[in-house]
Parts: structure tokens; C-alpha cells; sequence
């Protein structure tokens, strides 16, 4: 029986997830010196020149996502018609995706978090995430997300959110099939691998995985470690699949 999530730590890890992407594609294609791509003056300095550029690449990205954990997929379309006919503008849709107020409020605050540790410099690491992410109210009932749709979603902000930053200077999605994990490598497969790994690790994990004693040229044995599971890795390897599908067709 495939396992639940719950959906403020799955929708906390989109946002962190979008974040870390998104940020780490702008600084790809801009910076060359590897030893100058995280320093904090090179990430500070980045986000101030593509502050405008983040909210409409957050709800290009974003929406979707949040819409399909409180929405059955075939009335998505719908709901973004209905609230575009409104004049919704985008929190306003990014509101309605979140379903109801307490998760939009959740929402807003991982949002207002990740982007002010980025406009100072700095990254949240794993454990950060995981000790600070806004949880469920003690009078909330709990609600959960299926760990299958929770994977794929994170999956799809991964890969559109890095893409999205690597299109910032016109870049482009570029793609490298040189070796194989799930068939998906873009221009700077290493990147991704990395962004992945961190991703599954807040979903699906509690506490931030040492990989101190992990084979770093292993992959598999890499993501099987943050996985848990061969069938977690395997819709984590089949969605890739798919969304690299998607994204050359862009």
C-alpha cells in the first residue's frame, strides 16, 4: 500500500525545493568559477539582480504542484480558468491553489524563509529545513498526500524550477544523456543530482541523511538512500522521465 505524507511537510519541501532550484540554474549560468557559485556575495548578489523575476517563476512553477495535493488533476484547469475569468491576480491563484487559508499562510511563511536566507546568501541546509518548517496547528486535523503524487510533484518543481533559473540569462534547457539515472541530464547533470538528492531527502526523511559513507560516483546506491525504497526511486526516476519529456518540448 503506497504510503502518505503529510501536506504541510510535502508543500514545505516544494517551496524549499523551487527555491534551491531555481536559485542554483540563475547561478549555473552566470557563474563559471565553481569555487564562486555558493559564496554568499555570489548568491546574494544574483538574487537582488532577479528579484523581479521570482514571484512569476515561483507561480509558473508552483501552481500546479500546490493545486494537484488539494484538487483531483482534471479540475485544475478548471479552477485556474474560473479564477482567471475573476481577475485573480497571482497570490490570488496561488491562494486558491493552496486550498484553504492555513496552508496559503504555511505557504507564505517557507516562502518569506527560503527567499530571505537567499537574499542574505545563504542556503538552508537539510536539517535547517526539517527542524523549521511551519506544521500543522494542534487543532488542525491531520491531512496527508500520497507519497506517489508527493514524489512526482517535488520531481516537477526540481527540474522546471532549475530550467526556469538556467532561461533567466537565455541559456536554455540544454541536455546531456552521457550517463544514466532515470534517462534525465541536463546541461549540468551534477547539479540536478544534487538538488534531487536534498529534495527526496526533506520529503521523505525526518532527519538530513549523512552520505559520509556513501559511494559519491554511485547514484543508485545514492538515491536509494534517500528514497528508502526501490519503488520510491523508481517513481522518482520515472517522473524525471517524464518531465525531461516535457521540458524538450518547451
Amino acid at each position: 500500500m503506497t504510503e502518505k505524507i503529510d501536506k504541510y511537510k510535502v508543500q514545505a519541501a516544494l517551496v524549499r525545493s523551487f527555491f534551491d532550484a531555481f536559485s542554483h540554474g540563475v547561478i549555473e549560468s552566470q557563474v563559471e568559477d565553481r569555487n564562486e557559485k555558493t559564496t554568499p556575495q555570489s548568491v546574494k548578489k544574483l538574487m537582488l539582480e532577479h528579484y523581479e523575476h521570482i514571484a512569476p517563476a515561483f507561480f509558473d512553477t508552483m501552481f500546479f504542484p500546490l493545486a494537484a495535493m488539494n484538487y483531483k488533476y482534471e479540475d485544475i484547469a478548471a479552477l485556474a480558468r474560473e479564477a482567471q475569468q475573476r481577475g485573480d491576480d497571482m497570490m490570488a491563484l496561488v491562494r486558491t491553489a493552496c486550498g484553504d487559508e492555513a496552508y496559503y499562510n504555511a505557504m507564505v511563511e517557507e516562502y518569506k524563509r527560503n527567499f530571505s536566507m537567499l537574499l542574505a546568501g545563504k542556503y538552508l541546509s537539510n536539517a535547517d529545513h526539517l527542524e523549521g518548517y511551519v506544521r500543522k496547528a494542534k487543532e488542525e486535523t491531520e491531512a496527508l498526500v500520497d507519497s506517489d503524487r508527493a514524489i512526482e510533484l517535488t520531481v516537477r518543481v526540481v527540474m522546471f524550477a532549475y530550467v526556469r533559473g538556467l532561461r533567466q540569462t537565455g541559456e536554455g534547457a540544454r541536455f546531456d544523456r552521457s550517463a544514466h539515472l532515470g534517462q534525465v541530464h541536463p546541461l549540468r547533470g551534477a547539479t540536478l543530482f544534487r538538488l534531487m538528492l536534498d529534495a527526496m531527502n526533506i520529503l521523505l526523511l525526518d532527519e538530513a541523511v549523512d552520505f559520509a559513507d556513501a559511494e559519491a560516483s554511485d547514484l543508485a546506491s545514492l538515491f536509494l538512500k534517500v528514497c528508502q525504497t526501490q519503488h520510491n526511486f523508481t517513481v522518482m526516476t520515472d517522473e524525471m522521465d517524464r518531465t525531461y519529456s516535457e521540458l524538450m518540448k518547451e
